[in-house]
């Protein structure tokens, strides 16, 4: 999939002059709410069909496909976006610092405005971790189903005992990296924001601990290449 951003800095009118000039099929708008689309006025008589991301009832009701110009949507809201079928494209407007983590993942291109910093890059043990337990994210039902969910939580505790801090943001990027679908790659950040507060998480053992210990070696690697 294509994608690029624009960033906050650039005004709304002209950031749509340069996404639809981005853009290689038919044009979709999709907005958070109803009313960030009645902000602009003028995005009504654009000639482009517009829809929500809000489940709320609107009458801007256009379902997402072809290129999307993402309208100042969050990163959770963009991320599900992409879920979507028939989305050939996404160019993201109002691109800040809440969107990196999907910006670094996918090296997305800024088209205009202030470039949005990279997440650094995380080591190579949370990186093996991240790819340990994506089966469960990705497979079923994700971390909606609690079982799941609590696999990660364990795979968390175990870094966490150990030493190991995480940064939220970088999980993100491994996790989309790794193809976890819609918002789920925003779940093992809340895991791992809990459990970097002393959050003592709820799971059954799911992994055996030499695997886990096994994900955590590649710091060992890590060091040795430097």
């Amino acid at each position: 999939m294509r994608r690029a951003f624009i960033a906050a800095n650039v005004r709304l009118d002209e950031s749509f002059s340069i996404a639809a000039d981005w853009a290689a099929h038919a044009l979709t708008v999709i907005a958070p709410s109803t009313s960030a689309v009645e902000a602009e006025r003028w995005l009504e008589n654009a000639g482009v069909p517009i829809g929500v991301s809000s489940r709320k009832h609107s009458r801007f009701t256009a379902r997402p496909q072809g290129t999307v110009i993402a309208w100042c949507l969050s990163l959770k809201d963009l991320l599900e976006l992409e879920c979507k079928r028939g989305v050939e494209e996404v160019v993201l407007v109002r691109g800040h610092d809440e969107h990196a983590p999907w910006i670094t993942a996918h090296g997305v291109e800024c088209l205009a405005g202030s470039p949005v910093a990279a997440v650094p890059e995380a080591s190579a043990a949370i990186k093996t971790m991240v790819e340990g337990v994506t089966t469960l994210a990705v497979q079923n039902q994700g971390l909606v189903d609690q079982r799941e969910r609590a696999g990660v939580a364990e795979a968390l505790t175990y870094f966490r005992q150990r030493g190991h801090t995480f940064d939220p943001a970088q999980l993100v990027v491994e996790a989309i990296r790794q193809g976890w679908p819609g918002s789920d790659a925003l779940e093992i950040a809340e895991l791992a924001t809990s459990v970097n507060a002393g959050k003592q998480l709820r799971f059954e053992q799911r992994f055996r601990p030499e695997v886990i210990a096994e994900w955590e070696q590649a710091t060992a690697f890590e060091y040795e290449t430097r």
